[in-house]
C-alpha cells in the first residue's frame, strides 16, 4: 500500500476557514511601488505589456513597455521590478538574470491584473526554466495549460557545479499541467507531469538549492501521472511550503523526496531542513497509486506542522522508497480526516530493498474517519519505522473501529504509543480492531497490557464540536484537554492550528487545537 515509484525522476534527469482558503492576486504592488518590499528609492522599476508593447522599447514606463515576459527575464537587474500587465502570454520562458543578496529581481501583475502565462501553443515541454539562478520573487501569477508527456509548468534546478537560492513564488496559481487530458488514463512509470519540480543536482553543500519559499500558492487541475503537484528532489536544503491550497490533483499534492541520484552525492541527495505549513490539501487522488496529500519521501529533518489534509489517499505520508532513510521528521498540529487508506502513513516498505523511516515524532494531530476504502488500515499505517513517537494525538475511527496497523516487517524497533485519546462509532473498547504486527487485539485493554503501548492513552469520546463539518476542536469536558505529555512541546513558541499558544499553564491537550 505504498506511493508510487518514482521512475520519472530518471526521465526528467534525462530530459532536462477550512473550505474557503484562496490565492488571491495581490493587487498592493502599485506602478508608484509604494508597498513594493524592496526600497522604492532603489528600484529600476520595468513594465511589460503584452497588447501594445515592443521589445525593441526601454521597458521603462508603460508607454514604452516590452512586449514579452522573455525580455524582462533577459534583462532586469537586480534590485529591479518588473510590473506585467494583465493578459494571456503564450511563451515558453527562461530565466537568465538574478538578483543578489538583498536585492532580487521581482516579477508581477501589474496594478492586481489578472497575468496567465499559458503553455498550450509552446513546442517544448516546459512553461517556464529557471536554472543556477537566485535572489528572485516570483507573484500573482497563473502558470497554466500544457497537455503532453512530461509537461512541466515551472523547473527549477541547481546544476552540478553550480547553485540556487533565495527564490520565491508567492500567490502563484499552477492549473491544467498534464501528461494527458483524461485524468482516468492510467500512466506507466515514463508518464508524468510536474506542475513545478525543483531539482537539486549539486555534488556538494555550495551547490544546493537553498533558502527555496513556496507560500499562498494554489496547485489545481493537474494531472501528473506518476509524478506530484509540488516536489523538491535531490540536494535541496532548506526550504518552507506554507499557506498553499493543493487540490482536485490526479496523485501526490506535495512532496520532499530524496536517495533518488538527482545528486551524485549521496550524503546530499535528499530534501531536508524545511517546514511545510498552514496547507490545505484534499482531493489529491490516484486510482493505480496510494496518493499522500503530503508525502516525505527519503527527505530528513522536515517538520509537518499546522496543515489540514483530507480525501486524499494518505492524508500524510512518511516513507522511503529507495535504499536510505526518512529521518527526523515531525508532524504535528494538523487535521487529518476522511483519507481513503489511512491518516497517516509511517514506514518502508520493503525488508529486503527499500530503506526505513527512523527518529520521528506524530503528536498533537486530531485524526477523524480515515480509511474510507475500508480495508482495514486504521488510522495509521505503519510499516518499516523505527525509534518514532506517536503521541498526544486524538484518533476517531470509522464504523470499522480499527484503532490502526502495524506490519510484520522488520527493522521495527524502539517505537513508542502514549498519551493518545482512541476512540471508535461503536464506543466499546472490547469491540476494536488493531493489527499488531503478526497478532490482531480486539480489546484495547488487552493490547496495553501485551504491547506495553499507550500506557498513559484513553479509550474515551473526545467530544469533538462536530463529527459532520468537520470541526475536531475540543468541548469543554472533553478527557483530551489538558492531559498529554507536555514535556514532548520543547519549542516554547510552539502553535496549534489556529495560531494559539500550545501549552497553557504548563498543560497541553491532545490533538490539534489547545483550548484557551
Amino acid at each position: 500500500m505504498q506511493s508510487n515509484l518514482m521512475v520519472m525522476r530518471n526521465v526528467f534527469v534525462l530530459s532536462v476557514l477550512l473550505f474557503c482558503f484562496s490565492c488571491k492576486k495581490d493587487s498592493s504592488v502599485n506602478p508608484d511601488n509604494k508597498d513594493n518590499p524592496v526600497n522604492a528609492t532603489a528600484v529600476k522599476t520595468y513594465y511589460v505589456d503584452g497588447t501594445s508593447g515592443n521589445d525593441s522599447n526601454d521597458g521603462l514606463s508603460l508607454a514604452t513597455a516590452w512586449k514579452t515576459i522573455q525580455k524582462s527575464f533577459n534583462t532586469a537587474v537586480a534590485g529591479g521590478l518588473v510590473l506585467i500587465k494583465g493578459g494571456t502570454y503564450y511563451e515558453q520562458l527562461t530565466v537568465k538574470v538574478s538578483g543578489t543578496a538583498g536585492s532580487p529581481v521581482t516579477f508581477t501583475n501589474y496594478n492586481g491584473e489578472q497575468v496567465i502565462i499559458d503553455g498550450s501553443k509552446n513546442s517544448g515541454t516546459t512553461i517556464v526554466t529557471i536554472a543556477d539562478k537566485s535572489n528572485l520573487v516570483f507573484s500573482n501569477l497563473t502558470i497554466q495549460n500544457m497537455t503532453k508527456n512530461n509537461a512541466t509548468g515551472v523547473l527549477l534546478s541547481a546544476s552540478k557545479s553550480g547553485a540556487a537560492s533565495n527564490i520565491t513564488f508567492r500567490n502563484v496559481v499552477f492549473k491544467n499541467i498534464k501528461w494527458t487530458s483524461s485524468a482516468s488514463t492510467t500512466p506507466n512509470s515514463s508518464q508524468n507531469a510536474q506542475p513545478f519540480i525543483a531539482f537539486g543536482y549539486g555534488t556538494a553543500q555550495a551547490n544546493a538549492i537553498t533558502n527555496l519559499v513556496i507560500d499562498s500558492c494554489e496547485f489545481t487541475g493537474n494531472i501528473t501521472g506518476y509524478s506530484e503537484s509540488l516536489s523538491l528532489d535531490g540536494n535541496i536544503d532548506g526550504f518552507t511550503i506554507t499557506n498553499n491550497k493543493v487540490h482536485d490533483n490526479s496523485n501526490i499534492g506535495i512532496a520532499a523526496i530524496g536517495h533518488y541520484g538527482t545528486s551524485s552525492n549521496s550524503t546530499l541527495d535528499q530534501s531536508r531542513n524545511g517546514l511545510i505549513r498552514g496547507n490545505i490539501c484534499y482531493n489529491n487522488k490516484a486510482g493505480y497509486a496510494t496518493s499522500g496529500g503530503i508525502y516525505v519521501d527519503g527527505g530528513g529533518n522536515i517538520k509537518i506542522d499546522q496543515n489540514i489534509t483530507y480525501q486524499n489517499g494518505y492524508g500524510i505520508e512518511i516513507g522511503n522508497e529507495e535504499n536510505g532513510t526518512a529521518s527526523n521528521i515531525t508532524v504535528t498540529n494538523n487535521v487529518i480526516y476522511l483519507n481513503e487508506v489511512a491518516g497517516i502513513a509511517i514506514g518502508g516498505y520493503d525488508s529486503g530493498n527499500s530503506g526505513q523511516v527512523t527518529n520521528c515524532i506524530i503528536r498533537n494531530n486530531s485524526f477523524l474517519k480515515n480509511n474510507t476504502n475500508n480495508d482495514g488500515s486504521g488510522e495509521i499505517y505503519m510499516t518499516k519505522a523505527s525509534n518514532c513517537t506517536i503521541g498526544n494525538n486524538v484518533f476517531y475511527t470509522n464504523s470499522q473501529n480499527t484503532l490502526f496497523t502495524l506490519e510484520n516487517i522488520s527493522p521495527q524497533t524502539g517505537n513508542s504509543f502514549d498519551y493518545n485519546d482512541w476512540y471508535t462509532q461503536s464506543g466499546n473498547a472490547s469491540n476494536i480492531n488493531i493489527n499488531w504486527r503478526s497478532t490482531s487485539y480486539s480489546s484495547f485493554s488487552t493490547y496495553k497490557t501485551k504491547t506495553g503501548m499507550d500506557a498513559h492513552s484513553v479509550f474515551q469520546d473526545p467530544l469533538f464540536t462536530s463529527l459532520t463539518t468537520p470541526d475536531l476542536h475540543l468541548k469543554t469536558g472533553s478527557p483530551a484537554l489538558k492531559t498529554g505529555n507536555a514535556a514532548w512541546i520543547t519549542d516554547a513558541t510552539e502553535k496549534d492550528l489556529d495560531g494559539k499558544p500550545r501549552v497553557v499553564n504548563g498543560a497541553v491537550d491532545m490533538g490539534a487545537y489547545e483550548q484557551q
